[in-house]
């Protein structure tokens, strides 16, 4: 028993220690006259401490949970009742769509991208990643909340494949979207040299972790 209530109190301790709050306030459904269906998601980020907060995200937009665990923006996760649908293409961020008149348009485009990456050099390229590293630092004051909007756009497609799995969004089921946050600080800048890391964290303690929002329906159906 006296194991019991120790475990007990040892959970009730981490929850009640956890500095962040990510949470889902609302999901907003729009159907567009081209067939396309809006989702506006509404959430915030609170620090749930008595003392002012730093940590390394980029808000400007969500990305899915599968497009890769080391970049530091929010991620998203779509469920089919109790299960994730592990495919990256389901939703759209509106600041990521572009539209080309044809594949040739749309070629030049990715050459265009090719050729600036490649046009730089190291340096120049280290230089970017301490710039981008050192504007995604976000501070929050004590019991401060950010609130943040976006909006994710779904083409209504329901065949997907990731590898060899093959995923078809049922109509009639239910479908949730979760929010995750990962914080990171030395994961962010693998390849730099000791002293760049030095120089880059200086004075600065950031707080890491894995956060969770609350699940929300979204509708996904006819």
């Amino acid at each position: 028993m006296k194991h019991l209530v120790f475990l007990l109190f040892s959970i009730i301790a981490f929850a009640q220690s956890k500095p962040i709050e990510l949470k889902i306030d609302s999901l907003k459904t729009i159907n567009t006259k081209d067939g396309i269906r809006e989702f506006t998601l509404q959430y915030h980020i609170a620090n749930l401490t008595e003392k002012p907060i730093t940590f390394v995200l980029n808000t400007t937009h969500l990305v899915p949970i599968g497009s890769g665990s080391l970049r530091p923006n929010p991620y998203y996760k779509i469920y089919e009742n109790d299960n994730a649908i592990e495919v990256s293409s389901i939703l759209t961020d509106q600041r990521e769509i572009r539209y080309f008149k044809d594949e040739a348009a749309y070629k030049t485009y990715i050459d265009s991208l090719t050729l600036h990456v490649k046009s730089q050099t190291p340096e120049e390229l280290a230089q970017l990643r301490k710039k981008n590293f050192l504007d995604n630092i976000q501070i929050l004051k004590p019991k401060e909340t950010q609130y943040f909007t976006t909006i994710l756009v779904w083409d209504k497609n329901r065949y997907h494949r990731n590898g060899d799995i093959e995923y078809y969004i049922e109509e009639k089921e239910k479908h949730f979207l979760e929010l995750h946050i990962n914080l990171m600080a030395e994961e962010l800048l693998l390849g730099f040299s000791e002293a760049e890391k030095i120089e880059l964290l200086k004075d600065k303690i950031l707080t890491k972790g894995w956060f969770t929002s609350n699940k929300i329906e979204i509708d996904l159906g006819e």
